[in-house]
């Protein structure tokens, strides 16, 4: 009879922690030291900074924003008992953005003014979120999460969760603009979408808590 496929939690955090290491590293490599004609002209030199200005921005930016991934990763992650399949398959996904972010940031210091470039960047950033939110349902309704967490708790966690897509939805609007008019209202839209089922989730988690003896 085969077994149920089951892998424990601290093994694949420290995949995790490895990539997001290697993911923050190699951030920084997109800021080269810039070339000068005259090596003592202090003009030149900052004139250089200047151009670089937007890469160093995103370097910071990006940097900061998978310190953000990272906690919030490890945050849902302490509630997770043990891994199956799918759950593991949404790990991999998540961390292939993660692998993918150094490139959007990139990209976007390279071409801060491109449209297309800022997109990239925000779509990028906008499937972790998503993919996130979906690692935590993920657990929830498969069971996978400490038998400690009450339902209540849970279902409170995955509101919140959606309610960070929301925000990020509608937020993304000024940023899909550049690229397309009708992109930014789908956002929009979606975001509204979102931000309102998070309001139903919350709602029955209180009456759940209520309920409970």
């Amino acid at each position: 009879m085969n077994t149920p496929f089951h892998m424990g939690r601290a093994r694949i955090e420290t995949l995790v922690d490895g990539i997001f290491a290697i993911a923050m590293t190699i951030l920084v490599l997109e800021v080269k030291v810039p070339e000068l004609a005259d090596k003592r002209s202090v003009d030149e030199l900052i004139q250089a900074l200047g151009h670089h200005g937007y890469v160093i921005g995103a370097y910071f930016f990006s940097f900061l924003m998978l310190a953000v991934f990272w906690t919030w990763h490890h945050r849902m992650a302490e509630k997770v008992r043990v891994f199956d399949k799918a759950l593991l398959m949404c790990t991999v996904v998540f961390l292939s953005l993660i692998c993918f972010f150094p490139f959007a940031a990139a990209l976007f210091g390279r071409y801060p003014t491109n449209g297309v470039a800022l997109f990239v960047y925000v779509m990028v950033t906008g499937f972790i979120i998503a993919s996130q939110t979906l690692y935590f349902k993920t657990a929830m309704m498969r069971g996978l999460l400490l038998e400690s967490l009450s339902r209540t708790h849970a279902i409170q966690g995955h509101a919140r969760n959606l309610r960070g897509c929301a925000i990020f939805m509608v937020a993304s609007v000024p940023a899909s603009l550049r690229l397309n008019e009708w992109v930014a209202i789908g956002a929009l839209a979606l975001g509204v979408i979102i931000f309102w089922h998070s309001k139903r989730i919350m709602a029955v988690a209180a009456v759940q808590a209520n309920e409970a003896p």
